[in-house]
């Protein structure tokens, strides 16, 4: 089942094409991991200040990534493992670490024009506060080339080590928006010619009536309570994913996969 078409709303603007990016706090952070900091260099968007690297390491991308360190003229130090072992403490960092600052973030205007085709896709998180669901959505948003991500600035984690290990990186290229209210984002993007779909247990519709036939916006809920009312409201349309009632529901960065891969299904 498709959703009818909706009247336009008036009063809105479409979003400017292009990308801009807001500048960054600076608020001090550490990268872990090959493939993260690799990303981090490649695409800089952050402040980068020193690369950390086990004494004594052989390896050929941690090489790799002395050699982009050094062509950006950003500081190497060699250092021993326990080092790098306090800077992060838990995790595997395969003996790099990166020093660095907070990245850059989009500007709202920045996002793609809703009358492009093919249609925009955005995918918006309701205070989803686990780094790990967010960077395994992130990572699921660049495989199926989503426009950008969108999340508020409270109530959400930091761009930090952890989501970028958890994306394998991609949250140093993946565009991604911060704005202080989420429900003001979305019915202003609503007037845009945005279409707002909330994933929701109780939602009318099964994820299978969904269709890339407009510009969309897919919000997820948070881990415990899913959508909050406002935000349900403030949605045009919601979805539930069918299941054997067995389980409840499911992770939300397992939600997020399925339904971007409805939506893509015909790309």
């Amino acid at each position: 089942m498709r959703k009818p078409p909706r009247s336009p709303r008036s009063g809105g603007k479409p979003a400017a094409r292009g990308r801009r990016l807001g500048a960054p706090r600076s608020r001090e952070e550490v990268l872990y991991g090959i493939q993260p900091i690799a990303e981090a260099l490649q695409h800089r968007l952050r402040p980068l200040e020193a690369l950390l690297v086990k004494s004594g390491a052989r390896n050929s991308r941690i090489e790799e990534l002395v050699h982009q360190a050094q062509a950006l003229q950003l500081p190497v130090r060699s250092v021993e493992v326990r080092e790098l072992d306090q800077r992060c403490p838990g995790a595997v960092h395969q003996g790099v670490v990166l020093e660095c600052g907070e990245r850059e973030t989009l500007e709202t205007e920045a996002l793609p024009d809703a009358r492009r085709q093919p249609y925009p896709v955005l995918m918006a998180l309701d205070q989803v506060e686990d780094p790990h669901n967010l960077g395994a959505i992130l990572r699921t948003c660049g495989f199926f080339g989503v426009d950008a991500l969108v999340m508020p600035r409270d109530h959400a984690p930091p761009l930090g080590g952890v989501v970028a290990k958890s994306s394998t990186g991609v949250s140093e290229w993946f565009p991604i928006l911060k704005v202080p209210n989420l429900h003001r984002f979305l019915t202003q993007q609503q007037q845009a010619g945005y279409w707002v779909v909330g994933l929701d247990m109780n939602g009318a519709e099964p994820l299978t009536a969904l269709q890339r036939d407009r510009a969309l916006i897919l919000v997820m809920g948070n881990e415990g309570q899913g959508l909050r009312p406002l935000t349900r409201q403030t949605c045009d349309w919601a979805v539930q994913i069918s299941g054997s009632g067995a389980v409840e529901s499911l992770n939300v960065s397992n939600a997020a996969a399925i339904t971007l891969h409805q939506v893509f299904r015909e790309a």
